[in-house]
């Protein structure tokens, strides 16, 4: 898991669906690292590209919902999101790194690329977990908090 803590979490609450989604994606990740470690790359590249996929889409889903929507519901514009927003620059650029080495079939690449990455988002993902998350959560009344989930679940 490379979110390190867990903090109490309301059900069905955006806390909930988006720390499940971190630790989705970090599974994925542990598949990948494993199996390039071992040298396997063509078994890696799928696992690869899922984790990608997954990251690239949390991203995307907390930039463009998540983040506005705290900004709004909380009064803290620009603040804590903003700090979130240039961590996720980061972790994107980390994530090119190790798509590069893992075309280039480096292990050692992939390796540091992903330690990087790691650098990054633990962190981060404590940060969302430990503050934007419940403080949505908190902000949202149940109906509100189910609607936003259900965007969540939908955000393509």
């Amino acid at each position: 898991m490379i979110g390190t803590d867990r903090h109490a979490r309301s059900a069905d609450g955006v806390n909930t669906y988006l720390s499940d989604d971190h630790d989705r994606i970090d599974a994925l990740l542990a598949d990948a690292v494993r199996l390039v470690s071992a040298g396997d790359f063509d078994a890696a590249r799928p696992i690869f590209a899922s984790f990608r996929a997954g990251l690239e889409r949390h991203i995307r889903l907390e930039d463009e919902v998540l983040f506005p929507l705290f900004d709004r519901v909380t009064g803290h514009r620009g603040g804590p999101t903003e700090v979130m927003r240039r961590e996720h620059r980061l972790i994107e650029a980390a994530l090119r790194g190790m798509v590069s080495a893992l075309d280039a079939r480096d292990v050692a690449g992939f390796t540091g690329q992903r330690e990087e990455l790691l650098a990054v988002l633990a962190p981060h993902n404590d940060k969302e977990e430990a503050v934007i998350y419940p403080m949505t959560d908190q902000a949202l009344d149940d109906t509100e908090r189910a609607r936003v989930v259900a965007s969540l679940r939908a955000f393509r």
